[in-house]
């Protein structure tokens, strides 16, 4: 799979999944669906954003729909090891994946060696939540801005060190947009999850992270961890002092980065379309949005069709940050 392709999941949404979203739900399966256990897989480790998300959606899932649905946390090769898994998987609605861009997206823009085709494997289900990076150091580091960094790493280049929850990650990526822009040399150290980069950045292992907010919260109230700068947009109402990546003068690492869920390609369009319309009512729920209020995370529903559009475009985005920083699987 050449890593320039381009995913054209609005084919695939075309030609079933919209239909299936919209249209009116076939009774019989619909209604029995789930009758069992249903395993969604996490394509990073343990007490990260992602995972965190994960789990408070399918704790919602499972209380609406009277089934367990189980986190699986299979994290490692920026999601790759998880989607690689989840496209072998039987296509009944009983194995999902709560991820990121990092496998769908980016993953096969920077190594066209995936043994799984996005455009082939997966149907996207629906956008819950969204979230920029955050870049955070720890809260005794002499690095009290993103120019302290951006001097540091000119003064000793090749030196500076940072951490993510994988190479090609949405983390990663706003990182070398920040590194490209600066015209800086900088250390990439990824591990298999959030949580992990929390603790080596406790730790003074690393000089400072790219992570979303959803990992960090607890360490940011706690003051042992401090935020440099934000790749929304627009300055964040939570930390209105925070300034954006683009303010500082690296526009090319604006983004606001996704969660969503997604099913096997030949799921049956009657639970496709069922998943999708008890996602948008979690993303409704008082109890959800209090859980998550205390992350920071923005609650914003998509369903498939306008999932398909936000992968698509981020492709450019990522395809561009990939081609520039020639970033490929094992760096």
């Amino acid at each position: 799979m050449s890593g320039s392709a381009r995913w054209r999941f609005g084919a695939i949404i075309g030609t079933g999944v919209l239909v299936a979203a919209t249209a009116a739900v076939t009774p019989s399966l619909a209604q029995t669906y789930p009758s069992g256990p249903v395993r969604v897989l996490v394509p990073f480790g343990a007490g990260g954003a992602t995972d965190v998300v994960a789990r408070v959606f399918a704790d919602r899932l499972q209380q609406r729909m009277g089934q367990s649905f189980a986190v699986e946390n299979r994290g490692g090769a920026a999601g790759q090891i998880a989607a690689t898994a989840f496209a072998r998987a039987p296509a009944d609605g009983y194995t999902l994946m709560f991820t990121t861009a990092a496998p769908i997206t980016i993953a096969p823009l920077m190594n066209d060696k995936v043994q799984y085709d996005p455009r082939k494997d997966f149907i996207p289900v629906g956008v819950v939540a969204v979230q920029p990076v955050w870049l955070v150091v720890n809260a005794g580091s002499p690095l009290k801005s993103l120019a302290d960094i951006v001097n540091k790493a000119k003064a000793d280049p090749g030196k500076l060190t940072y951490g993510t929850s994988g190479v090609g990650t949405e983390l990663h990526l706003a990182a070398e947009a920040v590194s490209r822009s600066a015209a800086i040399q900088m250390v990439h150290v990824p591990f298999r999850g959030g949580g992990d980069v929390i603790t080596a950045l406790l730790g003074s292992q690393i000089d400072f992270a790219a992570l979303s907010t959803a990992s960090i919260a607890g360490a940011v109230k706690q003051g042992t961890l401090r935020v440099l700068a934000v790749s929304s947009p627009q300055r964040m109402a939570d930390f209105p002092e925070v300034p954006t990546f683009a303010e500082l003068g690296h526009p090319g690492a604006t983004m606001v980065p996704w969660w969503g869920l997604m099913a096997p390609a030949g799921t049956p369009q009657p639970i496709v379309a069922r998943l999708t319309q008890e996602l948008e009512a979690a993303t409704k729920d008082e109890a959800v949005r209090e859980r998550l209020k205390a992350t920071f995370v923005q609650i914003e529903f998509s369903g498939p069709q306008e999932f398909a559009k936000r992968i698509e475009a981020e492709t450019t985005l990522y395809g561009g940050i990939i081609r520039a920083a020639n970033i490929k699987l094992g760096q």
